[in-house]
């Protein structure tokens, strides 16, 4: 892969590792519930980065896979292991909790929070290391309201 020619940016914005320590101590502080999960199937929810550079992505069966070896394919949807779709993963989040009425914390890029009041009846804090997810709660019901809206 060359740089601009392949590829622009393929890393995902990921919290900093003293993030998770600052998560865990405001929970403490204010007394709110912790809870860690991993998005199942998540990269597969992703959605594509746009074409270019870093959106399509191909490839051709290894010899002996298949009796065509000149036939290539493309992703329709992010897998797991490329890194353009850590990224597309990454994007697609920020999408989903921003249009929710998360906003991101400061430079953090993949931590989101959300005040009480409106959509969620208590403050929210969650982040996420690629599919990894650190949630800070106050109460389980706004977790569960998280957990339906669609």
């Amino acid at each position: 892969m060359t740089e601009g020619e392949d590829y622009i940016n393929v890393f995902a914005p990921v919290p900093h590792s003293t993030s998770a320590c600052v998560i865990i101590s405001l929970a403490a502080a204010l007394d709110l519930e912790l809870h860690s999960c991993n998005l199942a199937q998540a990269f597969i929810q992703a959605d594509c980065l746009e074409e270019g550079v870093n959106g399509r992505i191909f490839i051709s069966l290894p010899k002996g896979w298949g009796e065509q070896e000149d036939i290539v394919y493309e992703f329709l949807c992010p897998l797991y292991g490329i890194p353009d779709f850590a990224l597309a993963l990454s994007k697609t989040l920020d999408t989903w909790f921003k249009a929710q009425g998360f906003h991101t914390a400061g430079f953090e890029e993949s931590i989101w929070i959300c005040k009480a009041g409106g959509e969620y009846e208590h403050d929210l804090i969650i982040s996420a290391h690629i599919d990894d997810t650190l949630m800070a709660y106050e109460s389980i019901d706004t977790l569960e309201h998280l957990k339906t809206v669609s």
